[in-house]
Formats: structure tokens, C-alpha cells, sequence
């Protein structure tokens, strides 16, 4: 039951940035499709599987990097590397939220644009950039829930295949017409998800500065639930319920839950779910207004 529990966080991670990648490539092969240029097909093909290699390459090297330290060098790397990777997820999510409103017609102008002078490969390279920034995400995203919520290697690599074989499947589906998705509130609701993570790993790499000895946490302890939400499953309290050991450990895998917080991280997180979420909010509304010719 434990393997099952851990797979929700890698499938859910691995099908939201693959669903989004996915659409994206969806969106400028039936707009190639629909304008009667299906030959420039290719070069969106050349620029996805470039993406789709480098990010297996960084994966590879970040997790090589990421696993190569022990004792106080290894929360000092962990803490910099959280925050680092969420800082990253929080470019991100500004970027959705200025794109996400007008995704299509921004993408189809960049294409059309590619065509008119002749700069073909702009197309590879725009299908590129936007790919590889997704594969990045999603290897940030993994190696922080495999920190975090300590799940191992092999229900990483499982639950990804599965989401993003998932995320493919509805790819599908919405090219052949079969199901629609609202671009527009897909990506609002899960810009909410990716401030929520980026607020909690950015947190937790604190959490790491804090535990090597070289930040201060004000307060050590602020308060302690273990025993009402613990961050794992099972916990070892037969006295907890089982279904709270499952959300808290949920919540620690993707939004770095931490159930006996410094005063530190509680002032932090909170501050970061604000300023993320009132900026973001901001560029949604101004981008959502139709332009005035």
C-alpha cells in the first residue's frame, strides 16, 4: 500500500508537466494542420525530442550532482538547491501566468511568424525552450518530492512513465477532437498548485539551512502535531489514523509540509504564498484583457 501511496505525487507531478508540454505541441501541429502547412511538422517533432533528451541528460546529471554529499555539505546542497529549484518554479509560474490567458494565439503568432521569414527552425527552437523548460520543472519538482517525502528511485521513474503516459493519451485525444480541454483554466489551477510547491520547497531548503547549524530559526520548534498529522506513512503511531498518515505525507512529498516548524518557516511561508500569488494574480488579469486595437 505504501508503493501506491507514493506513486499519487510522481503521477500527478509527472502528468501536469507532461499534459502541459503535451497541449503545447497539440496547439502547433493543428495550427499547421489547420493552415495547410503540415510540412513544417518536423521541425516541431526535431525540437521535442531534443527537449525530451536533454531533460533525460539533466535528470541524470542532477540527480548524480544531487546525491553526491553527506553530513552538513549535504543539507548546505539541499537547501541551495531547493531554493534555487524554486525560485525556478516561481519564473515559471509568472510565465504561465503572463501566457496562459492568450497560450494559443501567442504560439500560433510565433509559428506564423517562423514561416513568413522563412526561419523555419524557429519553430524547433520555440517547441525546444518551451519543452525543456517543462522537463526541467519536472526534474526539480521530482527530486524535491523524492527528498522531501523520501520516495524512492524507482516509484520516481514508475509514477512519471505513468503520468506522462496519461498526459500523452489525453494529448491524443484532444488532436483527433475527441475531448477539449480549457487551456485557460487548466493552466489558472495548476499555477496554484506550482505556488503552493514552489512557496513549501523553498521553505523546506530553510528547513535544510536551518538543520546545518547556519541560519537562525528564531524559534526552534513552534509548535508539534506528529501526533495529529504526521509526514509519513505509516508513522509508527498506531494511535494515528491511517488516512491522516496518508495526506501527511502527501502534503510533505509535494508542498513540503513540516509538522514541527521553526518560527522561521512559518513566517516565510506564508510571505512567499502572498507576494507569489498577488503577482501572478496580477499578470493573469492584465494579460486576460482583450487588447484595444
Amino acid at each position: 500500500m505504501v508503493i501506491y501511496i507514493n506513486l499519487i505525487t510522481p503521477i500527478f507531478l509527472a502528468f501536469r508537466e507532461g499534459l502541459e508540454a503535451t497541449l503545447i505541441i497539440v496547439i502547433i501541429i493543428l495550427y499547421l494542420k489547420k493552415t495547410n502547412q503540415r510540412r513544417y511538422n518536423k521541425y516541431v517533432y526535431i525540437g521535442a525530442i531534443l527537449a525530451i533528451t536533454s531533460s533525460i541528460i539533466f535528470a541524470v546529471i542532477f540527480s548524480m550532482v544531487f546525491g553526491g554529499f553527506t553530513g552538513i555539505l549535504e543539507q548546505i546542497f539541499e537547501g541551495s538547491a531547493f531554493i534555487i529549484s524554486g525560485i525556478f518554479i516561481i519564473t515559471l509560474v509568472l510565465w504561465v501566468s503572463k501566457e496562459g490567458p492568450k497560450i494559443r494565439e501567442t504560439l500560433e503568432e510565433k509559428v506564423e511568424s517562423s514561416i513568413e521569414r522563412q526561419k523555419v527552425f524557429s519553430i524547433s527552437g520555440l517547441t525546444f525552450l518551451i519543452i525543456i523548460r517543462e522537463g526541467i520543472e519536472l526534474v526539480l519538482l521530482l527530486t524535491g518530492t523524492s527528498s522531501i517525502g523520501s520516495i524512492s528511485q524507482t516509484t520516481i521513474i514508475l509514477g512519471s512513465i505513468i503520468g506522462l503516459g496519461i498526459s500523452i493519451f489525453i494529448g491524443l485525444l484532444t488532436f483527433y477532437g475527441i475531448r477539449t480541454i480549457n487551456l485557460s483554466k487548466f493552466f489558472k489551477a495548476t499555477n496554484i498548485i506550482l505556488i503552493l510547491f514552489a512557496a513549501g520547497i523553498i521553505t523546506y531548503g530553510l528547513h535544510e539551512f536551518i538543520e546545518a547549524g547556519i541560519i537562525n530559526p528564531i524559534i526552534e520548534e513552534v509548535w508539534n502535531i506528529k501526533h495529529i498529522l504526521p509526514e509519513t506513512f505509516p508513522d509508527g503511531n498506531s494511535a494515528t489514523p491511517v488516512w491522516l498518515e496518508i495526506i501527511g505525507s502527501l502534503l510533505k512529498a509535494l508542498f513540503g509540509y513540516n509538522a514541527n516548524p521553526a518560527l522561521l518557516e512559518v513566517i516565510v511561508y506564508p510571505l512567499l504564498l502572498l507576494m507569489i500569488g498577488f503577482v501572478s494574480l496580477k499578470l493573469w488579469k492584465t494579460n486576460s484583457k482583450p487588447s484595444i486595437e
